[in-house]
């Protein structure tokens, strides 16, 4: 899942632009707070800002220490502005400490209430407390950031403004046109409220990448859908070329529905394989393995373009530990080179992907396990929204969805969450889900809230 993590207020950490300038390379940032004279720095740059450019820099290139000095000597200049606080705020979260994080983002977005990007910060912070009147409230920010397209046109989207479905707006008879955005995972686990648009009466149309099409072709109701051309995966629709009534990006249908500060849904599956291709793959699968042998599926790495790969993300020697118990079969579903490289060092996994296979299909081999262990990715949405057994390991500083504490999530019942007890390292996570491996089958089966797969 292409995630968004509490971040400083730019995109990423180098190349951003902001204002219509790119930041400079941390060499030049540097020279130019050396070179600063008796007189103080460069006519209109604070040294505020210069210190933390060159913070943001450092923890760039994973320099915390150094990154967490030149920000406390910006904090000194008692020159406070939302770039700096967001800054503050991220090497907080890195530290654990959401409280003042959170305190730091605050005081950014009261210092910028109208940047986006601040907005958006807060929003993230807030969500993973769980407080999501405010926050998704505040996550409609990420519409209003250059970056963001949702698959339209910025043009397009920016003319027809008017026409985006208000929070509460009726929606009987109307033909409501839905953008997905963000990564799968998001679209996956934003899909469960599609279904209440249909109810109440709309006639709903889906914008989507062609990767995740076959999901949302499994979804009752959905009348057209509409995907970029195989030549062109990136290219944007027009909206004023279609005809609709309303146009929603796929994770504001929270804001429309304007209930989810008491509740994320009644926690029931949402979506289901083709139950043909589930018993082709079980059938696939003991073919390869010990007929009568707990399968297990395992994802260890994110996709590798997202920007927390590196935070979400473990090696195949992370998760041989597991390969040792005698009594399990492990299907390696991972795919590219994360996947060989696990196959390589454990030659009796069950390898059933000759090639990437249709999400659809990847969704029935998931649930043809008895049970999923996956790194935050898309693998555990499409098994969380199947309402399959799922065990989710999540790094130190989470993704909001899985909250900053316990071992369950109100968004997927069926999924039960191991968590790091350090920044990037997993080896406290592997030595507990061995430990309820090993035990007794009914025993950690039912720990991991399993509910029976599709046959």
């Amino acid at each position: 899942m292409s995630d968004v993590q509490i971040s400083d207020r730019r995109e990423g950490t180098t190349g951003d632009r902001r204002g219509g300038h790119r930041r400079q390379p941390l060499a030049a940032t540097t020279r130019r707070a050396a070179g600063r004279s008796a007189a103080g720095p460069p006519a209109g740059v604070s040294a505020t800002s210069i210190l933390t450019n060159c913070a943001r820099e450092l923890l760039g290139l994973e320099r915390t220490d150094l990154a967490r000095m030149l920000s406390n000597l910006a904090l000194a200049e008692r020159e406070p502005n939302a770039d700096m606080l967001s800054l503050q705020a991220s090497l907080l979260d890195r530290g654990g400490d959401w409280d003042n994080s959170l305190a730091c983002l605050r005081a950014a977005h009261e210092l910028s209430p109208a940047d986006p990007q601040v907005r958006l910060n807060l929003a993230i912070s807030l969500l993973r407390r769980g407080e999501y009147r405010e926050g998704f409230a505040l996550y409609e920010a990420r519409i209003d950031k250059p970056g963001w397209s949702g698959l339209a046109t910025r043009e397009s989207r920016a003319a027809l403004r008017h026409l985006m479905l208000r929070p509460g707006q009726a929606v009987e008879g109307r033909n409501i046109l839905i953008l997905a955005e963000q990564g799968l995972g998001d679209g996956i686990m934003f899909a469960r409220y599609i279904g209440l648009l249909v109810e109440r009466g709309a006639r709903v149309a889906v914008a989507c990448n062609a990767v995740i099409r076959p999901f949302f072709e499994r979804i009752a109701g959905i009348d057209t859908i509409l995907s970029p051309p195989g030549n062109a995966p990136f290219a944007q629709i027009n909206l004023s070329a279609l005809r609709f009534d309303a146009w929603v990006p796929l994770l504001s249908l929270t804001s429309w529905l304007g209930n989810l500060a008491e509740g994320v849904g009644d926690g029931n599956p949402y979506w289901s394989p083709d139950r043909g291709r589930v018993a082709g793959w079980r059938n696939r699968f003991a073919e390869l393995g010990r007929r009568g042998t707990i399968k297990v599926g395992l994802v260890f790495q994110a996709n590798p373009d997202g920007a927390s790969f590196a935070e979400k993300s473990m090696t195949a020697a992370d998760v041989l530990p597991l390969l040792s118990l005698p009594a399990i079969d492990f299907v390696n579903l991972q795919y590219g080179r994360a996947g060989e490289a696990l196959a390589e060092a454990a030659p009796g996994i069950i390898n059933p992907f000759p090639a990437e296979v249709p999400l659809d299909q990847y969704a029935a081999a998931v649930a043809a396990t008895d049970l999923l262990i996956s790194v935050d990715t898309m693998a555990a949405h499409c098994a969380g929204a199947m309402g399959h057994a799922t065990w989710l390991a999540v790094p130190y500083s989470p993704h909001w969805a899985w909250g900053l504490s316990g071992d369950s999530t109100r968004w997927y019942p069926s999924m039960r969450i191991f968590r790091q007890t350090g920044r990037r390292s997993w080896s406290a996570v592997i030595e507990a889900m061995a430990a309820q491996l090993g035990r007794p089958q009914p025993a950690w089966q039912t720990d991991a809230m399993q509910i029976e797969p599709l046959s």
